[in-house]
């Protein structure tokens, strides 16, 4: 039973192993399994934990095995391989970036005149789309303080609620309480239930359709039934499209009322007049009187913000800046030799850096979009800095890994030297391309004479070695 496990972990370290030589590899570690356990029945000092300690190092070998594979099937990572993962993931972040309402709104150029006119207000100090900021009371006074700023303003607060829709089924859902002219502010437009008229105490609810396919499984009776929300009736009055929510917060639906619950914060979006549309710039502020005779500061920010690429810009220079700190900017040195390629080729190498920086530049862009969508919003802008840290740091390591003839990494890593002998001779790993092209000289210890990689061309006499 032992030995049959002791295969079996064998023949899982066999997927390891490059497919070409996974047979003849199994076959060598079958056989000297078999001294091995022969070993430990004649010895009774070496346990059957020596067999396995023997069989977990089969791991080891096998990934050593593919990470140094120069078999034609697998000789280096190719600049094709590298490039089409590069897209695949981006042509994946752009995807989701696009389909998605929260990513979409500030990456797509937008053409909505309305949803230009929106602005968040929140307190001086605070984001306009982390977290509820503004009381009740506050919006109240701002709704009576600048009708000459706004044409209106409308509040919301989002709560996690329980949802009876029948007897016995019960949901819990993401509910904005909110002012009645919410929908009228965003101008979204929502058909209002048959019974709307009879039902004047009745709270108005409106459901994402998302929310309407996933817990009400697509009834198309559902607009005009009193449902239970939050321990009180609501009347569904309509459904929204899943894009049509414009500002913070991804809800499931609206509880529309003429006095939402003051005592908790929540949101505040205004619309803002065609004579005050010059503010619309960028962020300002407004002050309305307070109780203690002073005033209260709020800032006011487009909805509508068009500007994530200029921040982005900013990102990548502060990345550009901590890069140094991480990794060497040094790709090494190439002396030019009489078996330099053409400078035609040697340019290939600049323009496949250029195609992994972009590429990256395009996944930490929309990724850091995506992964705000599903998480927090308060992650986005670190995620776009580490993002463009690692992502170039990454760019840099395998560029330095690369022949710059055929861009294929360098494999067979063989150490040279001693540490003792580095003053007079050479200490460090030695690398090569498959096809021939040259070897990479990479210093253990950097000294005066030695102080980066460097690459050395190989003439065509050596290229029988490689064929």
């Amino acid at each position: 039973m032992r030995l049959a496990l002791h295969l079996a972990l064998l023949r899982g370290a066999a997927w390891i192993a490059p497919r070409g030589q996974r047979e003849e590899w199994l076959a060598e570690w079958r056989s000297e399994l078999w001294y091995v356990w022969q070993a430990c029945d004649r010895d009774a000092s070496h346990g059957k934990a020596h067999v396995t300690a023997f069989c977990l190092g089969s791991f080891k070998d096998a990934m050593w095995l593919r990470r140094n594979n120069t078999s034609p099937a697998a000789r280096g990572t190719s600049p094709l391989q590298c490039v089409s993962f590069l897209a695949v993931l981006a042509a994946l972040s752009l995807f989701l970036a696009v389909r998605l309402p929260g990513p979409r709104d500030p990456i797509l150029p937008s053409f909505d005149r309305a949803g230009r006119d929106l602005v968040m207000v929140t307190p001086d100090g605070h984001s306009a789309a982390a977290t509820p900021t503004v009381l009740f009371e506050e919006y109240r006074s701002l709704t009576k303080s600048m009708q000459r700023v706004f044409t209106g303003l409308a509040f919301y607060r989002p709560i996690q609620t329980q949802v009876r829709m029948t007897q016995r089924q019960t949901s819990e859902l993401s509910v904005a309480l909110a002012s009645t002219n919410l929908f009228d502010l965003l101008d979204i437009p929502v058909s209002s239930a048959p019974d709307a008229g009879k039902r004047e105490r009745t709270a108005v609810l409106i459901l994402n359709e998302t929310a309407w396919r996933r817990h009400f499984h697509s009834d198309p009776h559902i607009v005009g039934q009193v449902l239970e929300v939050d321990g009180r009736e609501a009347l569904v009055g309509g459904i929204i499209p899943a894009d049509a929510w414009r500002p913070p917060g991804r809800m499931d639906a609206w509880l529309l009322q003429d006095e939402p619950d003051g005592a908790a914060k929540g949101f505040v979006v205004a619309k803002v007049r065609a004579s005050a549309r010059h503010l619309q710039r960028g962020r300002w502020r407004v002050s309305i009187p307070n109780k203690d005779g002073g005033s209260d500061g709020f800032d006011c920010a487009p909805l509508d913000q068009r500007q994530p690429l200029i921040a982005f810009l900013f990102v990548i220079l502060v990345a550009c800046l901590i890069l140094p700190a991480t990794t060497s900017l040094s790709l090494g040195e190439y002396p030019a030799t009489g078996c330099s390629p053409p400078w035609a080729k040697r340019l290939r190498r600049w323009i496949f850096l250029a195609i992994k920086i972009a590429f990256l530049l395009v996944i930490v862009y929309c990724g850091s979009f995506d992964l705000a969508y599903f998480s927090s919003v308060g992650i986005q802008t670190h995620a776009m800095l580490w993002g463009c840290v690692f992502g170039f740091r990454w760019a840099l390591i395998d560029q330095r890994r690369r022949c710059p003839v055929c861009l294929r990494m360098l494999t067979n890593p063989a150490r040279i030297g001693r540490p003792s002998q580095n003053l007079l001779a050479w200490y460090g790993t030695e690398l090569i391309c498959v096809r021939g092209h040259g070897l990479l000289h990479v210093p253990e210890i950097t000294t005066s004479w030695s102080g980066t990689q460097r690459w050395l061309y190989l003439d065509h006499s050596w290229s029988n070695l490689f064929s």
